[in-house]
């Protein structure tokens, strides 16, 4: 599938924003997707990732879960690959194609993290991923909130800097996927990355503590209030 934003992938401008390509969030990210498939009792023996960037997090997966026989990661991204090639073993392998467009092994489950607002057109990103898979999980950004509609700088900043063009609401990403026929199993928030940083400004850390507090009082409410959340969703 091509569009215009592929640019910024495949030409390597993504890699001078993003060195490291996020890998320092992938063991977070790999433990909550193993949660979550393990509470709804799934076990799955082959994994593939959409936009694997740099790897990290399906090599974090074959190492909590061994009973994964195969797991493969597709990037457009040359230099992303060129990263995950690194990890590679005889279970874990990675691609330098566009999974979406091509015909490839239909894996138990199929991972869509942090792709979908880097998509033009989403919507026919997901059709054409409906049916590539048994299950999914997607992690998708909730960047719209009244934080971030007051100081639309924000989204501007996501925009530059990590190549967000879309922006999401809890609620639109429910109407989106039953746009496109998925039935969502289970889901939850995610807390902002800021929050797993351990140095932080003290301006950071105000801020932490008190959507901290939001949050533990109303959920819901504190995500539309901040932003920066995101949701993990399994889907079918």
């Amino acid at each position: 599938m091509k569009n215009s934003s592929n640019e910024l992938y495949t030409s390597g401008k993504y890699m001078q924003n993003k060195p490291t390509w996020d890998v320092e969030d992938s063991e977070w990210k790999a433990k909550m997707i193993y949660e979550l498939y393990k509470k709804n009792k799934l076990a799955p023996k082959s994994v593939t990732e959409v936009g694997c960037g740099a790897g990290a997090i399906l090599e974090e997966l074959s190492i909590k879960d061994s009973n994964i026989e195969t797991l493969d990661g597709y990037d457009i991204s040359p230099q992303a690959i060129s990263l995950a090639k690194q990890r590679e073993n005889n279970k874990l392998k990675f691609y330098n194609q566009d999974f979406v467009s091509g015909e490839y092994a239909h894996p138990d489950l199929l991972l869509v993290i942090d792709v979908l607002e880097h998509v033009d057109d989403y919507y026919n990103f997901l059709r054409n991923l409906r049916h590539k898979s048994s299950f999914f999980i997607f992690h998708i950004p909730l960047d719209l909130s009244c934080r971030s509609i007051l100081k639309p700088h924000i989204l501007l900043q996501q925009r530059d800097t990590v190549g967000h063009i879309h922006y999401s609401s809890e609620e639109m990403v429910y109407w989106f996927l039953k746009d496109i026929g998925f039935e969502i199993i289970d889901w939850h928030y995610t807390k902002p990355v800021t929050d797993m940083i351990k140095r932080i400004t003290f301006k950071r850390r105000i801020k932490k503590f008190l959507r901290n507090i939001s949050f533990a009082i109303n959920k819901p409410l504190s995500v539309k209030l901040w932003g920066s959340y995101s949701m993990l969703i399994l889907a079918r």
